[in-house]
């Protein structure tokens, strides 16, 4: 007994001969327990740091065995019954396309909310049963094999382009349209199941381009926070509208150098801001995506003129819907100019390449088939102060035109998706509130106006090479224009940057026109009138003689005719009308010709 006492207060801890006696007595083996334990050491440690691995692993090698269009990788793969959650990390999809990859992140699934299948697959109140949380989403569009192999087809080259076409023959596509027509709101559609699924993604990027490109275009995000539902389409014959709305912060729209180009960058931007040229940022902007699913055109025609007093059949005529709105927030800014447009013109050439055949006018849809979208409609808000630069370079030396616009300006485009007998007519219109304009020359002011509203409408005929008709109307309310003779040389050097320098192609020539109408409401034209052309420049007290023409309206119009092909001239008239014009002069206080002369016999002032 003293001996064991002796062991006890030695060490709270059990020795390995009194392990392997209590041990034996009990019919146990103490080797077994060190296996077991070592056994339960190592799967514990597998299903933390292995196990989702050889998951994503298995999963990589039997989606690519069964989809032979891409590439797909998983990195690691992992879910949970009891949450509802699946984990993914290191994925990506990539084909001779485009790319998409994902860092890593999550979804969850709701299976613990109860579903009603009687719920209406639009009801703005609907459960939250799909979230999804990403993390360093990249989405990379670099070419476009369909296209180029539609136009090897067309010009009769040796074919070295694959195009992936879904054939889909005529039989089943009157089966699909009729089993649609029967039961177009299915309860037990997956609207039903998942009515609202919300997104957000950490840390995104859109990227347009590849190494045969100077410059890529790259749309960078912090955060965005969206959600996808569903809503009663606009007109009754459609199904439903889709409906994306969304939160972005930190929003930039960049012009990057392309890695590993394969020209020379000799065309080099006026402004590097961080990693290349910014055309657009803002601190937040919000999204409203929106496209109806088009419906079947049906055949009763006389039920709409039975009706045609009710509210229904005002909306039976309205086409679907598509289109995204954009509201832009504070610290909004954007830059373009000439070289800009440049990178604009050769990405359009890239992905949206000519193919120099006449356009077939869009049948319309017969009964049966799917009812046509016959316009996309893009309008951008700004909702706070922002500003525009237009920047351009001479001799090496950046210039630019400064213009601070005011809350409440937007931008209207309307781009169609239907050709007629006349071709196609894309119409962009908008205003801008509370301008200032100035420019980087010494002497800054240029225009003030409360107001500038703008309509343009392009006109794009069925045959490639007939002559364009542009029309550009310009609305300017209160505004206030400072004249001075340096200013043409300014505009000169902005225009002959625009200008291309590339030598003028016979083959790839179109003739067009630009139709401009600029009207003043309530102008004021200010020249500086200083003897020998002195101009003050300073900031404060400037010592300049104005001369002033006011009015209530003034009409200007003129023409730019490029119909020619390297014409030796160039004539264009200029027509302006102006109605209740008057001419002012303004002088300086030290300026000796202020106060008139006394007249003989008058006192002077004391």
């Amino acid at each position: 007994m003293t001996g064991v006492e002796t062991n006890a207060n030695d060490s709270a801890f059990p020795s390995y001969i009194d392990l392997d006696k209590f041990l034996v007595k009990h019919d146990s083996n103490f080797v077994w327990l060190l296996m077991a334990t070592i056994l339960s050491c190592g799967w514990i440690i597998y299903l933390t740091y292995y196990n989702s691995r050889n998951i994503g692993l298995i999963l990589t090698l039997i989606i690519n065995r069964l989809y032979k269009n891409g590439y797909i990788h998983i990195g690691s793969f992992s879910f949970s019954v009891l949450s509802g959650k699946v984990m993914f990390r290191d994925v990506y999809y990539i084909n001779e396309d485009m790319s998409i990859r994902i860092q890593d992140g999550f979804l969850i699934f709701r299976w613990w909310k109860v579903y009603n299948p009687k719920q209406k697959s639009h009801d703005p109140k609907a459960e939250t049963r799909l979230y999804v949380t990403v993390n360093g989403f990249e989405f990379h569009v670099y070419n476009r094999t369909d296209l180029y192999a539609r136009l090897q087809e067309t010009f009769g080259l040796e074919p070295t382009l694959k195009a992936h076409r879904k054939e889909e023959g005529p039989d089943q596509t009157l089966n699909s349209v009729n089993i649609t027509a029967e039961s177009p709101d299915q309860v037990s559609s997956w609207r039903s199941l998942l009515p609202v699924i919300k997104v957000n993604i950490s840390t995104g990027r859109i990227a347009f381009g590849n190494h045969y490109l100077p410059q890529t275009m790259c749309v960078h995000f912090d955060d965005a926070f969206l959600t996808y539902t569903t809503k009663p389409p606009s007109s009754h014959l459609d199904k439903f509208m889709h409906i994306v709305k969304g939160a972005l912060e930190n929003v930039r729209v960049m012009l990057v150098p392309s890695p590993r180009y394969l020209g020379m960058h000799n065309d080099e931007p006026p402004r590097l801001m961080g990693e290349g040229f910014v055309v657009m940022q803002s601190n937040d902007v919000d999204i409203y995506y929106y496209m109806d699913e088009p419906g079947v055109v049906t055949e009763e025609v006389g039920n709409a003129d039975s009706e045609a007093g009710s509210e229904g059949s005002k909306l039976q005529d309205l086409p679907p819907c598509w289109g995204l709105d954009i509201v832009c927030g504070k610290g909004t800014d954007f830059n373009y100019g000439p070289w800009a447009d440049r990178q604009r013109d050769c990405l359009w050439k890239f992905f949206l390449p000519a193919d120099y055949q006449s356009m077939k006018v869009t049948e319309i849809a017969q009964p049966g088939k799917p009812r046509q979208i016959l316009a996309f409609e893009l309008r951008m808000n700004i909702i706070a102060d922002a500003t525009i630069d237009l920047l351009f370079t001479k001799n090496r030396e950046t210039n630019a035109v400064h213009v601070n616009v005011g809350a409440g300006s937007y931008l209207e485009v309307n781009i169609p998706m239907t050709v007629g007998e006349n071709g196609y007519s894309p119409t962009i219109k908008g205003q801008l509130l509370h301008v200032d304009t100035t420019s980087s020359m010494q002497y800054r002011t240029l225009l003030e106006a409360e107001m500038l509203a703008f309509h343009v409408n392009a006109s794009y005929p069925r045959i490639w090479n007939m002559p364009q008709s542009w029309q550009c109307e310009i609305e300017v309310y209160k505004a206030t224009y400072h004249f001075i003779y340096a200013q043409k040389n300014f505009f000169t050097d902005l225009i002959q940057d625009w200008a291309s320098d590339s030598a003028p192609d016979l083959y790839s020539f179109v003739p067009y026109s630009w139709n401009f109408k600029v009207l003043f409401h309530q102008f004021e034209m200010i020249w500086a009138a200083n003897q020998h052309n002195w101009i003050d420049c300073s900031t404060k007290q400037q010592e300049n003689v104005y001369l002033a023409a006011c009015g209530e309206t003034l009409n200007i119009d003129f023409t730019l005719p490029f119909i020619e092909f390297v014409p030796t001239t160039c004539n264009m008239r200029f027509c302006l009308k102006a109605e209740d014009t008057d001419l002012q002069l303004s002088l300086p206080e030290c300026h000796p010709s202020r106060y008139p002369p006394p007249h003989p016999g008058q006192r002077l002032p004391a």
